[in-house]
């Protein structure tokens, strides 16, 4: 399969990337900027509706994996978060329908049901859409409202990862740089959703679903993660429990 990946040259697509390629699949990265890469780059800014369409031409997949830079003052207005997260998804899949493209995968964020955050053991796939997380978390719902819509609009296979906090295992770093040297619930490694949006792409299943993908054994119940673990015969396979928990021992999983 022929896969775009739009946030080609971030940190998490870069490690994404690894069980997508290691599974046969060709990889084409899109990112504002160039950068180095063993797979095909495409140098393009999602804002803009003929980049994305170049982009797209090809393709039998595409993973949507952009967002605008998370640095202190990205996002103290709304102009930025939407040209890039929000046009800028609108426009893949724009740009989907028109080239005949219907698998997609869209890397979303547990940001989007943050407001529930307070309800223990709540389930997960119930509860509607609410951030605190202002307008990040507010780019990621319309991220996904306008999945759905299309999803619906156009009978495409759409799949949203709402994914935790982004973590390389194997360096255990995060995405700033920082060392990790306790697990939380929320936490996931780069290349467990790249595993994961692998078996959403190479499934057959018509229309829109959402997918919470964490790594912890506590995430399973907490988070909701056991419900994707059943839908895609899925096991995660960096689940952290190296590090220590950094809660009541008495909340820790085995």
């Amino acid at each position: 399969m022929k896969i775009l990946i739009t946030g080609g040259n971030g940190f998490l697509c870069k490690g994404m990337i690894e069980p997508l390629a290691k599974a046969g699949h060709e990889l084409r990265l899109l990112d504002v900027k160039p950068f180095e890469s063993d797979h095909e780059v495409f140098v393009g800014d999602v804002s803009n509706f003929d980049n994305v369409l170049e982009a797209c031409k090809d393709m039998d997949g595409i993973i949507i994996a952009h967002m605008l830079s998370r640095s202190s003052d990205a996002y103290q207005s709304p102009g930025p978060v939407f040209d890039v997260n929000v046009k800028g998804t609108a426009n893949v899949f724009q740009a989907a329908v028109a080239l005949g493209i219907s698998k997609i995968v869209l890397i979303s964020s547990e940001a989007v049901i943050s407001r529930h955050a307070d309800l223990p053991d709540a389930n997960k796939r119930h509860l509607p859409m609410r951030s605190k997380n202002g307008l990040y978390g507010l780019g990621k719902i319309l991220q996904e409202v306008i999945a759905e819509q299309y999803a619906f609009e156009h009978h495409l296979q759409v799949d949203a990862l709402r994914v935790g906090y982004i973590v390389d295992g194997e360096k255990g770093q995060d995405k700033y740089g920082r060392q990790v040297k306790e697990r939380a619930a929320p936490d996931v490694d780069r290349r467990d959703i790249g595993e994961v949006a692998r078996l959403c792409l190479e499934r057959e299943n018509p229309g829109y679903e959402f997918f919470h993908v964490m790594s912890t054994p506590e995430s399973m119940v907490e988070h909701d993660v056991q419900y994707t673990c059943d839908q895609l015969n899925w096991k995660p396979k960096y689940d952290f429990t190296w590090l220590p928990w950094h809660g009541d021992p008495k909340e820790a999983k085995a």
